[in-house]
């Protein structure tokens, strides 16, 4: 039902509450042999701008094995035989000023469980003007009528007190991260999670009771029971690191060159 749901709201444009500003959601198409070539070619002409502002604000994302930018793969969709390999997932939602986007955002939605949000960028000079906070405040609507229980983003250390004075992030708990361990999230090195809670309850629990912390808790044995004997954790250490406001402004001009190069 969820899928459905989504599937239905790919493409479109829809309005926000700013005058001038819209957000869509897209996904690649590439495995999609009945949709037509035009729509196709849109939604690659739309997809391509939006890794254009990604690779603009956040240096590559190194996988070891295959030396690939796992930025490309998310934009892409790209499957994978390994479970926290594949990207098949992922939907790019992006804020949009006339023909240009303002804000861009990958997500993943596991169910009602949650929701994550590894990347999201703003423009450089779009920055300031509250563009996230539109984008944001669009996507939480819309994970809160399909009763999604949080939002779940890695920050770096020094953007850790804007998702959390701004946004209403906080830190997840030890014993919140162990509930969430059977989820494919992306885990960046350096980074902390949080989460913004987006309904009362969750798994099964009242807020209340999942944010507090057994006096006893013994994490060794819990990820024993969750997972099973000799069952081996796979970490994944990936560097995530933004570019400084001047590599920002340098690569945006460069990515502008190259595409005026292409017409």
């Amino acid at each position: 039902m969820l899928h459905d749901d989504i599937q239905k709201l790919l493409g479109i444009s829809f309005p926000t509450g700013v005058d001038g500003l819209t957000w869509k959601l897209l996904k690649s198409n590439n495995t999609d042999f009945n949709m037509h070539d035009a729509l196709r070619a849109d939604t690659h002409a739309k997809l391509s701008q939006a890794l254009d502002l990604l690779r603009a604000c956040f240096k590559p994302i190194i996988i070891e094995r295959g030396k690939r930018n796992i930025i490309i793969d998310i934009i892409n969709s790209s499957t994978s035989k390994y479970k926290r390999l594949d990207f098949h997932g992922f939907f790019v939602m992006v804020l949009q000023k006339d023909d240009e986007f303002t804000c861009v955002a990958t997500v993943r939605i596991h169910g009602q469980k949650l929701e994550e949000m590894p990347l999201v960028a703003t423009i450089f000079k779009y920055r300031g003007q509250g563009m996230c906070r539109v984008l944001l405040h669009e996507l939480t609507k819309m994970l809160s009528k399909w009763q999604v229980q949080r939002l779940v983003l890695p920050s770096v250390s020094d953007q850790l007190e804007f998702w959390q004075c701004v946004f209403g992030f906080s830190k997840m708990s030890t014993v919140e991260k162990l509930e969430i361990l059977g989820f494919p999230l992306l885990v960046f090195r350096g980074t902390t999670i949080c989460q913004k809670i987006l309904s009362n309850t969750m798994f099964g629990m009242k807020r209340e009771e999942v944010s507090q912390e057994p006096s006893r808790f013994n994490p060794k044995d819990y990820l024993k029971d969750r997972l099973g004997p000799g069952t081996k954790r796979n970490f994944r250490n990936l560097n995530y690191k933004l570019r400084s406001e001047v590599e920002v402004i340098r690569k945006e001009k460069k990515i502008m060159l190259e595409d005026r190069e292409k017409i």
